[in-house]
């Protein structure tokens, strides 16, 4: 299969949902629904975004499996074949309190390993992705690999859970890094590490949709990509993550594990 003709096709599907996302931005009809708390929403566009790729995905890729978060599941009991990660909105809470800073997200596995990634910047039209064996872009542009440097150097992304659950672990990290920046959404908080704009993104445990392109992307550019106490991720269950160039992310698994 030829996964950069592929990946031409699957871009446009990407831009299209980012097209669709800014315009619905002044659609104040919109429903808006509580998940598992006041901060885990979801909204009609959430799902339709979903239901737009999936229907691309089975119009293209009939015998292709898909893992989506608002509940287009096929059944998956191990990565074999080819998956399809799907995360329509990346930062709901984002989009509907900001009109910003969230992203669109899809990624094709097969058999466990990433092979396509997208994560489209809605609103500054900035669509990052990656073809596996053919580096990673910004729209056009091809990323340069993140330059290994340590944690004092840089830095860090810390989701607000792993400072409330892990404080001495988190107090540990701050106070070696320059600062700390947060976005509120796991895709952009990665494309933060992928464009070396901070060292490294640490949190506490993120379902596979959450991570998925970020894995992809970022272990296409050689960076670091484990769980926290630096085992290999598992996309079968939610991960602790730290994506980091190779040196801070031994500095910061170390303060996990010791």
């Amino acid at each position: 299969m030829d996964y950069v003709a592929m990946a031409e096709m699957v871009r446009e599907w990407v831009n299209e949902a980012g097209d669709i996302l800014r315009e619905s931005l002044t659609d104040t009809s919109i429903k808006i629904e509580e998940k598992s708390a006041p901060s885990d929403l979801v909204t009609e566009m959430d799902r339709f975004i979903e239901a737009f790729y999936v229907n691309k995905i089975r119009e293209n890729f009939p015998d292709h499996k898909i893992y989506g978060e608002e509940g287009t599941y096929d059944e998956i009991n191990d990565l074999s074949g080819f998956i399809w990660i799907i995360d329509p909105i990346d930062g709901t809470l984002n989009y509907v309190k900001q009109k910003s800073n969230f992203c669109t997200m899809l990624t094709l596995f097969n058999d466990g390993e990433g092979v396509l990634a997208f994560i489209n910047d809605v609103i500054n039209k900035r669509v990052y992705h990656g073809v596996k064996g053919h580096g990673v872009r910004c729209n056009d542009e091809i990323l340069e690999p993140v330059p290994n440097h340590t944690l004092k150097d840089g830095l860090v992304a810390l989701n607000t859970k792993m400072v409330m659950l892990q404080p001495e672990t988190s107090n540990k990290i701050v106070k070696e890094a320059l600062g700390v920046r947060l976005i509120g959404s796991a895709g952009l908080e990665m494309v933060q590490v992928l464009t070396n704009r901070v060292s490294a993104y640490v949190t506490t445990p993120l379902n596979s949709w959450d991570i998925a392109p970020g894995y992809m992307l970022g272990t296409e550019l050689g960076l670091c990509f484990t769980r926290t106490d630096g085992l290999p991720i598992n996309l079968m269950e939610k991960n602790p993550i730290i994506i980091a160039n190779s040196t801070t992310h031994q500095e910061i698994v170390s303060k996990f594990i010791n």
